[in-house]
């Protein structure tokens, strides 16, 4: 560990120095003229006489003074841009305006219809970002694609961008005789803001996203491999904005009809929206409805760690932010710690206490509990942000052979503050914490201190956090992690992540956590390089890891490896894998029945996507990874889009695992290894009639059929040390060979009404299934006529007030 620790070290300055002498500059935010504040022209609401429909010729913005020089950020050439990019800014007592105008050839526009938050799609587009705290500490974005599709959540330093948030606010765009124009219209109401007198700063950034040349061009120009962007983004001045009461009210009304039990379940419920000032904003539930209106996607995991799903749910969407308390609530540095992980509010209960010989059917196994309600307070007083989350289950019940079993639901609780500034520094920040987990048989606490600090340049960015945790069923535990960020200059990155907890730690009551037991480093470096003869930009990106548990053993190490990513000059992708693993241990697949080791192995893979901005684009994909006993996996992979229409998109998607030599632990000490086949399909429709309506037909299928070849013990400590899976004759018993299957299919439309007011009418299909087959025709076509869920939706939500 210590030489481990050293040979890092070595690199990481050796590295610094020489980036130093090769350059000591970062790049800023001036625009051409140098100037950092703008001052914004105010107007009255029926004066501007503005309508948001993407036509930018009102007498307004025609006498508003452009302002912004774009260059290319990405690939990070900062090259002037080909075509010309005018951005005008206006405001009123209600809100803020913004008119974008964009030159470009007709022919070379790339409109591609999708549904809301889709910001992966090659497309011509214009994104706004506004820093409301004008002082770097916490933003909103809002996405205007050609054809009007909206896209928007929040922004923390220095670009943790995040998608978990719905504003209501309008947008519209129109091809124009030179190009294209974007227009928005964003509610103070909004957004959160601190209490100004006089002069508001707020901070702003514009994006733009050409998607026939597959670059992104933006004022100011600071690139995504540069240090910093929120602290050092130019500000619009604007006089006089104070904020009134802003409320809004959502009541909907859903029927759900179970097509397996034959029974309709009506619900009606409203959900609550109170701003009395632009730095204070309270919201509520009462009598929830989170029914099936979006899936998530499959996902097969028989391993000892917990798959994460994204949160989806409109309620606790909103205000997110301020409980996602480092890099690693959001998993945007390669790792995930959340202390607040709001998908365990009405997920699925505790097993209930049942008499000996009964258990839940698959069906009751994944039923989720209903809420009673929940609220959320969150504010901002002087440099302190905070918010307040609790929420209440109701009972789950459950019927068991004409008996009827229930199980209490439980009271979650979070309480989190922060202090923020930037003096001496482009921003820091120490913050704490706490969330409480209630339920008769089981309570859990857990309690953390996060800390941030960004030196004024850039170059160095530290965040980290102590946790402690206590519960009745894992005890008291304690751990922390610091994640160091270095940038010398663009396009040179080195990132260090240091973990510490102990075999206690669990904030999995609330939170969401990979493992404990662990003291880890993570070393990567980034570079970067743009605008080369042979490709049009590169990234390479090689880690070292190293992992042990409490014992001293090695659970996780990587030798240097290679992640290499390249885009052509035909705008063709290539991603080039190499992973190597020495021999370590083993702790959490044998599910507590002791540490094993593992062999020697190493992993590779190769994909290439075509233009994914032409009407058809392919994906390929090829790997090879070593098993963790004996035998490889050999992956396959294909995919298809194609945009006959604009408004039209079809693809598919089909991947192949054989397995030879899959080990999984079957009881005990046991363990059995697998030849395994594995098929993951794909395959989705969509249709809009305009942006606001979209019809979606969605088929996700996961088939295994494993066939048992190789057995295992794992002796006592006792009797090994160095702690080898032994090989055995098959124990008596039934087979291990299985077959499993897992489904979710949804015909979805969706009819957005108004800002945040929405019609859907959903059927869901689902399953999820373990047993003998004989062929994958057979266990799909088990699955699609006797699933575990099936039923229609119908839910009409639509938002009141100011």
């Amino acid at each position: 560990m210590k030489c481990f620790l050293v040979s890092i070290a070595c690199i990481f300055v050796t590295h610094s120095v020489y980036a130093q002498v090769e350059s000591d500059t970062v790049t800023t935010s001036t625009d051409a003229q140098g100037a950092r504040a703008f001052s914004v022209t105010r107007g009255s609401q029926a004066a501007l006489g503005i309508q948001i429909d993407g036509d930018i010729t009102e007498a307004a913005w025609l006498n508003a003074e452009p302002i912004g020089d774009m260059r290319v950020t990405e690939p990070d050439t900062l090259d002037a841009t080909p075509h010309e990019t005018r951005s005008r800014f206006l405001y009123t007592e209600r809100g803020i305006y913004i008119a974008i105008e964009m030159d470009q050839p007709l022919d070379s526009l790339v409109q591609r219809i999708s549904s809301r938050d889709n910001t992966q799609l090659n497309r011509d587009s214009v994104m706004i970002t506004l820093d409301t705290s004008g002082d770097g500490l916490f933003g909103y974005w809002m996405m205007l694609a050609l054809g009007d599709n909206q896209a928007d959540g929040t922004v923390l330093p220095e670009r943790q961008y995040n998608s978990e948030w719905d504003g209501a606010w309008l947008g519209a765009t129109q091809i124009t005789d030179t190009g294209w124009s974007a227009e928005f219209f964003v509610p103070w109401g909004q957004m959160a803001m601190p209490n100004e007198d006089g002069v508001r700063n707020i901070g702003v950034s514009v994006i733009r996203s050409v998607a026939y040349l597959d670059q992104k061009w933006s004022w100011p120009a600071i690139p995504e491999t540069a240090s910093i962007f929120m602290s050092n983004l130019p500000v619009l001045q604007f006089q006089g904005v104070d904020l009134h009461q802003q409320w809004s009210i959502f009541p909907y009304v859903s029927a759900t009809q179970d097509n397996i039990t034959s029974t309709t379940d009506f619900k009606t419920g409203v959900d609550l929206f109170w701003r009395p000032s632009s730095n204070f904003q309270f919201t509520g539930t009462l009598n929830p409805d989170f029914g099936s209106v979006e899936s998530d996607n499959v996902v097969v995991n028989l391993s000892a760690n917990e798959t994460f799903f994204p949160e989806k749910r409109l309620f606790f969407q909103e205000g997110q932010e301020i409980f996602n308390t480092t890099p690693r609530s959001t998993g945007s540095n390669g790792q995930r710690l959340s202390i607040v992980n709001t998908r365990r509010i009405g997920g699925r209960p505790r097993r209930p206490e049942l008499p000996v010989g009964t258990s839940l059917s698959a069906r009751d196994r994944l039923q989720n509990a209903d809420l009673m309600g929940a609220l959320k307070a969150t504010g901002q007083a002087g440099s302190f942000r905070y918010g307040l989350l609790s929420a209440q289950e109701e009972e789950t019940a459950y019927e068991i052979s004409n008996s009827l079993f229930t199980q209490e639901g439980r009271d979650f609780t979070a309480f989190r503050v922060i202090y923020e500034d930037n003096k001496g520094a482009a921003y820091r920040g120490l913050g704490y914490i706490g969330t409480v987990v209630q339920h008769s048989e089981s309570s859990a606490e857990v309690h953390a201190v996060d800390f941030h600090y960004l030196t004024t340049k850039g170059r160095w960015n530290i965040d980290g956090q102590i946790i402690t945790s206590d519960s009745n069923d894992h005890g008291r535990g304690q751990g922390g992690f610091a994640d160091i960020v270095y940038t010398p200059r663009q396009g040179i990155k080195h990132n260090m992540q240091i973990t510490i907890f102990d075999d206690k730690l669990d904030v999995n009551d609330f939170g969401y956590q990979a493992r404990n037991n662990n003291m880890e480093v993570w070393y990567r470096f980034e570079w970067t390089k743009s605008d080369l003869n042979f490709v049009r930009n590169i990234r390479i990106n090689p880690f070292l890891r190293y992992e042990e548990n409490s014992e001293g053993e090695r659970t996780n190490n990587m030798l240097p490896l290679l992640n290499m990513s390249a885009t052509l000059n035909n705008l063709d992708r290539v991603n080039f894998q190499f992973q190597h693993f020495p021999k370590r241990y083993d702790d959490r697949n044998s599910f507590g029945n002791g540490t094993f080791a593992t062999r020697e192995r190493t992993s590779y893979s190769l994909s290439y996507s075509t233009n994914p901005s032409l009407p058809v684009s392919i994906d390929l994909g090829y790997s090879s990874t070593g098993e963790l006993v004996s035998g490889r996996t050999i992956g396959t992979n294909v995919g298809l889009s194609w945009r006959p229409e604009e408004n039209i998109h079809l693809s598919a998607s089909i991947s192949h695992d054989k397995r030879d030599g899959w080990l999984l632990h079957q009881r005990g000490q046991y363990f059995t290894g697998f030849e395994a086949e594995q098929w993951n399909g794909e395959l989705s429709f969509n249709y809009f009639a305009t942006a606001k309506q979209q019809l979606t037909m969605t088929l996700q299928w996961v088939g295994i059929d494993a066939d048992e070849d190789k057995f295992f013990y794992l002796p006592s400590e006792a009797l090994t040390k160095n702690k080898d899976l032994v090989s055995i004759d098959k124990p008596n018993g039934t087979s291990d060979s299985f077959g499993l299957s897992q489904l979710n299919f949804q015909l979805r439309y969706r009819w957005q009404i108004a800002p945040l007011s929405d019609l859907y009418v959903v059927y869901t299909k689902g399953d999820s299934r373990r047993a003998q087959i004989d062929d994958f025709d057979e266990i799909f076509q088990q699955s699609w006529q006797d699933p575990l869920s099936d039923q229609l939706v119908v839910k009409l939500r639509y938002r009141f007030g100011t």
